[in-house]
């Protein structure tokens, strides 16, 4: 399971997630879980936005940790290469024509994306 946040469309905004290849978002007729919506429903799905970023706390644990392992190459190693997240920003529309734009991490995306065009996109080639 891995999380994802609405940020706006023509579901509720909040925690959604992605799991088995669906995803659990709400709405106003099912806010709780909410509906889950498999990846063929979707029609179109793009990167709106994709940053990159470090965090402060996890980068100078990495550093700690590769001080200990290699000296101080592996400080700098680790404070270099620790703490990296990737957060992207999607747009989805389904083919009953709602939208969906919500923000996961890279790794999230990276499944999602994968999934759907190997679920979809082949379909539409036949």
């Amino acid at each position: 399971m891995t999380r994802l946040t609405v940020q706006s469309g023509d579901f509720l905004q909040g925690e959604g997630e992605f799991r088995n290849g669906s995803l659990t978002l709400k709405t106003c007729r099912s806010p709780n879980p909410g509906e889950k919506i498999a990846l063929t429903r979707i029609r179109d799905l793009i990167v709106a936005n994709q940053e990159s970023s470090r965090r402060l706390g996890s980068a100078l644990g990495w550093g700690v940790a590769g001080a200990l392992v290699a000296g101080p190459v592996g400080l700098i190693a680790g404070l270099w290469l620790g703490g990296k997240e990737e957060e992207v920003t999607f747009l989805a529309t389904f083919k009953d024509g709602r939208k969906l734009m919500a923000i996961t991490d890279g790794k999230t995306w990276s499944k999602i994306n994968g999934q759907w065009r190997r679920q979809v996109l082949p379909a539409t080639n036949r």
